[in-house]
């Protein structure tokens, strides 16, 4: 496909996106809940591309992590399949508008989500486009080939039968090069790019039109004087659970010095037990070497980190001893990926020092940080649903940091009348 070519397959999106726009709320959502049970119905044959893919890809020299992340269970599809139908539960924002000379919400248009691995994913920011009025342009990797074609053919039949135009949700075909794609600023509006950090680096720098980049890992706690230890353990373990991507994994510990002389060590021998690969500072490592008893046993002993600013990705955390709440700060505004950041204190004004400090898009004091695509918030157990998180240090995030979620699919635009 060349370039003038795919100036006009994008041209169909915008004029899609134009016809979505009037269609009503009822219809759209009405359009999520078929397209869940059409995806329900030919679970199998998308579970088989699937592993067509997996097959493929073992002679591609695919990443391991990406391996996973490709890896299409019946529990994941099943996940992608609630949050369609829980997306079409949601309140509309495009109907959020305050009267005459005000602000109304409205879709941005064409949405580009280019992504590795994770065919699932797809689904859901196709969900969270239609919602609001946006169509949506899929660009997966190659070794999900198999799986997206399977998806194509099962949302275009969804679509037609339902009187939606097909480029309502479409995937580039194969070989084009994903940089074109990202450039294309007369009709593409907004870019999401979804992998690893090095990858949605790479679109973010390339891209010429707005970019969201969805962090992962990388992010912070800050242990301070008056934390509590097993609460930490607790907080640490549990934002390593989402499946397949651990959005909010705590990956990086920074400690008040004071724990060196009260019984750090022991936590992290429990770390240890759980499985994690734990290593740190020159401070912790020489701590650890002198509080166990056998140095040579590599159970007992932790390797030195120097990589505080790259995520790991895997079952590895480091500690790194801070003398002081300012020196935590600033280590964390320094190497934290910057998306969501932890604080665990008893102290008032140590929480409001932290909080209005460190430069991140969420910051969770006292607080699981585990991150949850859809969950249930508030009193009316309403459903949230989220694409992933965005930070505040990379470009395009000040557009809308923290969750991504339907809200910011769309913009507004203000409304002025002299009556």
């Amino acid at each position: 496909m060349l370039p003038e070519d795919l100036t006009g397959f994008i041209y169909k999106s915008h004029s899609a996106a134009l016809q979505l726009a009037q269609i009503s709320t009822k219809d759209r959502d009405r359009l999520l809940l078929e397209l869940a049970e059409a995806v329900k119905k030919h679970k199998n044959s998308i579970l088989e591309a699937n592993t067509l893919d997996l097959e493929a890809s073992r002679d591609m020299a695919v990443p391991e992590l990406v391996l996973e992340w490709l890896k299409l269970t019946p529990e994941r599809l099943n996940h992608a399949i609630e949050c369609l139908k829980h997306l079409s539960n949601l309140p509309d924002p495009l109907t959020l508008h305050v009267g005459i000379n005000g602000y109304q919400r409205v879709p941005l248009g064409v949405v580009a989500f280019v992504y590795e691995g994770f065919p699932q994913l797809g689904l859901i920011a196709a969900g969270m486009c239609l919602k609001v009025g946006n169509t949506i342009i899929l660009k997966g990797g190659n070794e999900s080939s198999y799986t997206q074609e399977a998806i194509a053919a099962i949302a275009k039949e969804v679509l037609v039968d339902s009187g939606f135009p097909d480029s309502c949700m479409s995937f580039i075909p194969k070989g084009l090069a994903l940089k074109e794609l990202i450039v294309q600023e007369r009709y593409l509006r907004l870019v999401i790019p979804y992998g690893r950090p090095s990858f949605v680096q790479q679109v973010s720098k390339q891209a010429t039109v707005s970019a969201l980049p969805i962090a992962m890992g990388n992010c912070y706690m800050y242990l301070s004087e008056s934390a509590n230890l097993d609460f930490a353990k607790d907080i640490i373990l549990n934002s390593r659970k989402g499946d397949p991507d651990a959005v909010n994994a705590i990956e990086k510990v920074v400690v008040h010095q004071s724990w060196l002389e009260r019984g750090i060590g022991n936590w992290i021998i429990s770390l240890k037990k759980q499985g994690l690969l734990v290593r740190g500072c020159p401070s912790t490592t020489a701590y650890f070497r002198q509080f166990t008893e056998d140095s040579s046993d590599p159970a007992q002993t932790l390797e030195t980190e120097d990589t505080w600013g790259q995520p790991y990705l895997d079952e590895t955390i480091a500690i790194r001893v801070a003398h002081d709440t300012e020196e935590a700060i600033a280590w964390i505004n320094q190497y934290s990926s910057g998306h969501a950041d932890v604080l665990l204190t008893d102290s008032l004004s140590e929480r409001d020092r932290f909080v209005s400090r460190i430069n991140s898009s969420t910051i969770f004091v006292n607080a699981h940080s585990r991150f949850s695509r859809y969950a249930k918030f508030g009193d009316n157990g309403n459903f949230k649903i989220a694409l992933g998180m965005s930070s505040l240090k990379t470009r395009g995030a000040s557009r809308y940091p923290g969750v991504i979620d339907i809200y910011a699919l769309t913009t507004t635009k203000q409304v002025i009348s002299s009556s």
